[in-house]
């Protein structure tokens, strides 16, 4: 279960009302729980509304992907060489 939710759901907040603590969406909150990634600043406003230190961070939200710079070969062949 997504931890953003598990924290909520421990408080007996709905999606609204930590919408409302944290000062954003609840659209907001739906798209976190869902694993979609949010700037830092929404992260921090989450995390303060649920009382988690903002050192726990990468606890709560997932490391962002990374995507692998392109190989010489892989750039040749997309180019069509």
């Amino acid at each position: 279960m997504n931890r953003i939710r598990a924290a909520r759901q421990a408080l007996g907040l709905t999606q609204l009302e930590l919408a409302a603590r944290a000062r954003v969406s609840p659209r907001t909150i739906h798209a976190v729980e869902k694993g979609k990634p949010c700037r830092q600043a929404t992260k921090r406003r989450i995390l303060t509304a649920l009382g988690v230190p903002w050192e726990l961070r990468h606890e709560y939200f997932p490391a962002p992907r990374t995507v692998p710079a392109p190989t010489e070969s892989a750039a040749r062949a997309a180019q069509g060489a």
